[in-house]
């Protein structure tokens, strides 16, 4: 592939970018060689830039690698959005978490990010490192690690437990499922169902304790470059692993997937790291040239620049992928006459409220008026309600009048004032006009007596 050689059982070598044996095989249709033929053409590009971005590397300057260092030292979290920082939900720093198999060099790369970032080659290692055989050693828990160190640190790496590809796919499932949904946090276990008993025990026993949880804002994905390339030639359980692994939706934002570190490339040849790299963009269905980062286990200015694009690449996409605020911050249309939508809603407000106002107080007003009419009917009743024993002020004497004919009715005497301001009790005008002016009969007159019936009562001399 692209000048690749690779040589066959008989010792000959031939170009990788040639057509291979099914091209020219009778069961391959037209249309089907077609669309081979653009693949390989595809498959060579793709490899011949990532050869040149690779040359271009080891021709960059310290300079370079300064800036590109400085741009990191200088992020803060949201500093890089579109956006303003206000209209987003911003956390103080950016979680970053490295996922990968067992083995693919999680660890190691904590360690070469720190060197890089603190501008020592010789600082010491922060995370543990395994060696040996994958099924020794290894992280069970998570582990935090700020960059840079100190509580002004801009963002943070989550080192975890590497995928299992011996057990079953559902334990590295359920675990992504549990980081990208609650979060992550310093000290939390990480324990498959394939554990046996003993080491259960002993994760919850060590498993850490006040740690802070914190979102995962962006996701790395470590593989092993020569795992990768003994599965090239047939698809084995670690390719189908990774597979699956990476193009889990959790892991991605929107559109956005994670990007891919390739570790482990100084034990291969540059042409088969460029291979790997190929391979990998064709599995993932990511390009390689852009979203794959080959970090080898080596100390030059290539590497260390590679991984400060790394770091850029995610802290730009942890930025992008900010969760918007719209109720916190919002543009406000005008409308008509210059008002806007907040004057709008207060004047109904206001008017809302100013009209039930009115309305209690109509209300009120209306109760007070019933009160005072029902005051003044107790206290001035009907004058036909009252006893004989009423007390009335003076009237004018009536003059005599004659009834169907019978005998002349005497005068009425004026009531004497003296016996008013007395308080002595005075009989009805009412009644007494009525009445015949036989001193007897009004002395027999009680003022029980109802004065419908007392005005009928005849004078006989």
């Amino acid at each position: 592939m692209g000048g690749d050689t690779i040589k066959d059982e008989e010792g000959s070598s031939r170009s990788s970018s040639s057509p291979c044996s099914c091209c020219f095989s009778d069961d391959l249709g037209f249309k089907d060689f077609s669309n081979h033929v653009a693949d390989l053409r595809r498959r060579d590009k793709d490899y011949q830039e990532i050869l040149q971005s690779h040359d271009l590397l080891l021709k960059s300057n310290k300079r370079r690698l300064r800036q590109a260092r400085n741009d990191i030292l200088s992020y803060t979290p949201g500093s890089w959005s579109d956006g303003k920082v206000s209209d987003y939900d911003v956390q103080k720093t950016t979680s970053i978490i490295l996922i990968g198999p067992k083995g693919a060099g999680k660890s190691s790369l904590v360690n070469r990010i720190t060197r890089v970032i603190e501008d020592d080659e010789f600082s010491p290692d922060r995370a543990q490192e395994s060696f040996g055989t994958q099924s020794k050693g290894g992280t069970y828990f998570v582990e935090e690690y700020k960059m840079p160190r100190g509580d002004s640190a801009s963002f943070c790496l989550y080192d975890t437990r590497g995928l299992s590809h011996i057990s079953s796919s559902s334990d590295n499932t359920s675990m992504i499922e549990k980081w990208m949904t609650r979060g992550v946090h310093h000290g939390e276990p990480v324990i498959w169902a394939s554990d046996s008993s003993d080491l259960k025990d002993r994760l919850i026993r060590d498993s850490g304790t006040g740690s802070e949880i914190r979102k995962v804002n962006s996701v790395i994905f470590v593989v092993d470059a020569v795992e990768i390339l003994k599965s090239m030639e047939s698809e084995t359980s670690y390719t189908h692993m990774v597979s699956t692994a990476f193009n889990s939706p959790l892991l991605s934002y929107k559109d956005d997937k994670p990007a891919v570190v390739m570790t482990h490339g100084d034990l291969l040849s540059r042409e088969d790291r460029a291979r790997v790299r190929v391979f990998l963009g064709e599995l993932l269905g990511i390009p390689p040239e852009k979203q794959i980062f080959d970090i080898p286990e080596s100390r030059d200015t290539a590497t260390a620049l590679t991984i400060c694009n790394l770091l850029c690449y995610s802290l730009e996409h942890a930025d992008k992928n900010l969760v918007f605020l719209p109720k916190r911050n919002f543009t406000i249309p005008k409308v008509g006459g210059g008002l806007d939508i907040i004057s709008i809603a207060l004047f109904v407000v206001f008017m809302t409220l100013a009209s039930m106002w009115v309305v209690k107080h109509i209300s009120v007003v209306s109760q007070n008026v019933a009160n005072e009419a029902q005051h003044k009917l107790r206290t001035f009743p009907s004058p036909r309600l009252n006893n004989l024993t009423h007390k009335v002020s003076p009237k004018r004497c009536i003059g005599p009048q004659k009834i169907f004919g019978g005998p002349k009715l005497a005068r009425v005497p004026k009531p004497d004032s003296k016996s008013v301001t007395e308080g002595q009790p005075s009989i009805d005008l009412h009644i007494a006009r009525r009445l015949w002016l036989d001193e007897g009969k009004v002395a027999e007159a009680k003022p029980s007596l109802d004065w419908r019936t007392t005005r009928r009562l005849w004078y006989v001399e």
